[in-house]
């Protein structure tokens, strides 16, 4: 729990003012839901194996794909897909093509853009009622166990179109 905030002010006039906390509960709680989007996102080694059990060995490359479909036959643009990275991953090569041994990925989408970040990798994209899959490698660099918050999806002008889902913990190990 946080502590209490006051804001206050003296004179005349108006004060106008914005508040916006980010990030992941402490429990690591969230909401999941789909509304006429649905995102999710899967681990796989960079031969294709899907990891299953959220552990990864310190040093090992993690390809993480993110698929998303919409619900309707008709397509939503400006959506932002956003996956925030779990301590103990950095992002190692967003170009997936230059890394080898990676052509078992499929129905590749293309982002209109894509937004690297330290924490998070944003894409973004126009949603259809066919599944797209967008990849990015990231590295298993610090042992430990992390809280890993959900993958969202979004469209940037319309708040009723979203999808939240994956939040769980991951466990980095030691060779």
């Amino acid at each position: 729990k946080g502590g209490d905030i006051s804001i206050s002010t003296s004179g005349k006039g108006r004060l106008y003012y914005f508040w916006e906390a980010e990030g992941i509960s402490k429990d690591g709680s969230y909401l999941e839901e789909d509304k006429y989007i649905k995102v999710r996102k899967t681990f796989y080694d960079r031969f294709g194996k899907q990891i299953t059990n959220n552990q990864f060995k310190q040093n090992e490359l993690v390809v993480v794909k993110l698929s998303i479909e919409g619900s309707y036959n008709t397509s939503i643009e400006n959506v932002v897909i956003s996956d925030i990275l779990p301590a103990g991953f950095e992002i190692e090569n967003p170009r997936i093509s230059s890394v080898p041994g990676m052509g078992w990925t499929t129905n590749k989408g293309y982002p209109e853009y894509t937004d690297i970040r330290d924490d998070r990798i944003n894409f973004f994209v126009t949603v259809s009622n066919s599944v797209k899959n967008y990849y990015y490698v990231v590295r298993a660099v610090t042992p430990g166990t992390f809280q890993m918050g959900p993958v969202g999806a979004d469209a940037m002008y319309n708040g009723e179109y979203h999808s939240y889902s994956g939040g769980g913990i991951i466990r980095v190990v030691r060779n």
